[in-house]
């Protein structure tokens, strides 16, 4: 099989190397190999985060939008001449929206977290031990926001609006402030995962390089030949099922 010639082919040139003149190479590839793998692995970590904070943006731009309409909603209760029943048609408005920005801060989820119970975690965005960030998503919900028994058919206060709009806006910009952090230890990850390469193609020469490039497409092969073997065998066993 082509993978078995692949394998016998990267045997022989490790075989060789260990014999050559240079057999530091090996260790020295070996551990270029393990850097690469590092940074390639911590920019998936670092595209992750991202993909988390995306998702907590997201919310938090549905809860600002139904914040606003709250406050409109409120300013237009503050006119005297509403009757009781004129504001209690637009607290049902409120009761609504209200309901809305709490679904919202407590079905949020990315990879079964709950986002806006308080997420910080560590975020390993480097190949090394101390190479990560903290992110952090603050814990929110209607009575973190101060929102929860705002009610315009009583004694009300539209700043009670505004904190949370402020409280929203800056988790918004916090976010947004994690999010280029991780964005730039991505691209340095990418640009340093290309020079490795480099190196790690110097020290095991070319012809190593494309023994395991050799070796991976194989493998590949392989693995689609057997989903298709298995599909084609199913697919045979269905015909059988229908026509016996």
């Amino acid at each position: 099989m082509r993978i078995e010639s692949s394998f016998n082919n990267l045997s022989k040139l490790l075989q060789n190397a260990a014999s050559s003149s240079r057999p530091a190479s090996i260790p020295i590839a070996e551990k270029l190999t393990s850097q690469e793998q590092g940074l390639e692995q911590a920019s998936n970590n670092g595209r992750d985060a991202v993909n988390l904070a995306q998702t907590a943006e997201g919310a938090l731009n549905s809860v600002s939008e139904d914040l606003g309409r709250i406050r409109e909603l409120a300013v237009q209760a503050g006119n005297g001449a509403l009757s009781a029943d004129d504001r209690g048609i637009i607290q049902d408005e409120i009761n609504e929206l209200k309901s809305s920005i709490g679904d919202a801060l407590t079905n949020t989820e990315f990879n079964s977290i709950k986002v806006f119970d308080g997420f910080d975690g560590n975020i390993q965005t480097g190949p090394n031990s101390g190479q990560g960030r903290q992110m952090v998503i603050e814990n929110t919900s209607l009575d973190s926001l101060g929102i929860s028994d705002f009610d315009v058919t009583s004694d009300f206060d539209i700043a009670d609006i505004d904190n949370a709009i402020d409280q929203v806006s800056e988790s918004r910009s916090n976010l947004g402030s994690q999010t280029n952090s991780i964005e730039s230890n991505i691209r340095f990850n990418e640009v340093a995962r290309e020079n490795t390469l480099s190196s790690r193609s110097n020290a095991i020469g070319e012809d190593f390089e494309n023994a395991i490039l050799e070796l991976r497409q194989s493998q590949l092969q392989q693995s689609i030949q057997t989903q298709v073997q298995s599909l084609q065998q199913t697919e045979e066993e269905d015909k059988l099922n229908i026509f016996g």
